[in-house]
């Protein structure tokens, strides 16, 4: 019985941390949505090398970062096979502006994983570069 209890208010504050609300959007960052769509999640990893508090964005500074995504999706076939997929992609840029508005899209298809960073009116500025993939990453 304990362990339900415990494992109930685990699995409860975790699905509040989805459920919370975006910070306000310092104008002296640049922000990058990670929205997940259907048939992948994608969420945000790291930050230059540091853990993020919030995988559903970035905000950062003016200037070159690394972006780490998690992208977990189903490959399809059966559970031997392995199924679900998770992959680490890194996107480096050079030029985020304070102010402007970024976003990671993704494409996974079978053993292909792809992620690239997108500006706020669409223009695509850089691809992904895969680190790993597997079934526990």
């Amino acid at each position: 019985m304990l362990w339900k209890a415990i494992s109930g208010t685990a699995l409860l504050v975790a699905c509040s941390a989805c459920a919370a609300p975006l910070p306000e959007h310092d104008p002296a960052m640049a922000w990058v949505d990670v929205p997940s769509q259907a048939g992948y999640q994608l969420s945000a990893q790291r930050l230059d090398g540091n853990k993020v508090h919030d995988a559903r964005y970035f905000q950062v500074s003016p200037g070159e970062h690394k972006l780490q995504v998690r992208l977990t999706y189903d490959r399809g076939g059966n559970v031997r096979s392995g199924g679900q997929r998770h992959c680490r992609v890194e996107l480096a840029y050079s030029d985020y502006q304070a102010g402007q508005r970024y976003s990671i899209r993704a494409l996974a298809k079978g053993w292909t994983v792809r992620a690239w960073l997108y500006s706020g009116d669409g223009q695509r500025l850089t691809e992904s570069k895969p680190i790993r993939c597997g079934s526990q990453y």
